[in-house]
């Protein structure tokens, strides 16, 4: 096991036994780094894992505090030390093992709501996937994507049920993914997505409605994800004035 994995494990049981409350403050990384014997950058690794899990937050100028002290799993949706923007699979990469379902996988004409989104022609095609996300085998969350024919035309099937979509967007393309323009939401769960997740319909969704582009600011994708709130925090970007 890493090095970075092992403190992460200790400091997560120091928080399950309650070594720490929730609210308070954990070692600072240098005396954590001083502690366990490893530089600052391997600590920062393990606290990365802490934050992305739910377990910790960093707080700018004050330190580190404890979220929960309870085993069930919190992700952190736009952590900052993710890349949210260059998709699911790598936001999580490294920190859990990312999997996907296939559902649908399938070209649609697009209707004018769509186009819009998209800068495309009503009746333009488009690629239609959903996804079932898994985090450790776990359903997490439904992704719908949309994507113009005329910017990708090819996308292979062992990439959406094994690689990362956006991974190879950027490949196809040459182009980076620049940015995304996202609304997030309060919803309930209807029974078709319920059945996918293998949750009660009624239950508690963060809907995610974002468009994203690559670095020529060209739209290349629709997306609605549907995360289960149990699971899920949205972190706020830091605003200062």
């Amino acid at each position: 096991m890493h090095k970075y994995l092992e403190i992460k494990e200790k400091l997560k049981k120091d928080i399950l036994d309650q070594k720490y409350k929730i609210g308070e403050s954990i070692p600072s990384e240098r005396d954590l780094a001083s502690v366990y014997n490893v530089t600052r950058v391997t600590v920062q690794k393990a606290m990365a894992n802490l934050v992305q899990e739910g377990y910790i937050e960093r707080i700018h100028g004050k330190g580190m505090f404890v979220l929960k002290n309870t085993a069930s799993n919190i992700y952190i949706l736009n952590n900052e030390k993710s890349d949210s923007i260059l998709g699911f699979s790598r936001e999580f990469q490294g920190r859990v093992n990312v999997t996907s379902r296939l559902i649908t996988f399938t070209t649609i004409q697009a209707d004018p709501a769509l186009s819009q989104h998209l800068e495309i022609q009503p009746g333009d095609n488009v690629w239609f996937i959903r996804r079932v996300r898994l985090l450790d085998g776990q359903p997490v969350l439904v992704e719908d994507t949309n994507i113009p024919v005329q910017t990708i035309a090819d996308i292979p099937q062992s990439v959406l049920e094994k690689g990362s979509l956006y991974g190879y967007i950027e490949e196809y393309t040459g182009k980076k993914i620049s940015d995304a323009d996202s609304l997030i939401e309060a919803a309930l769960f209807d029974r078709e997505l319920a059945t996918l997740l293998d949750i009660k319909p009624g239950d508690a969704m963060l809907k995610i409605t974002e468009v994203t582009r690559l670095s020529d600011k060209k739209a290349f994708n629709y997306s609605i994800s549907y995360n289960r709130a149990d699971l899920f925090r949205v972190k706020n970007l830091r605003i200062e004035r």
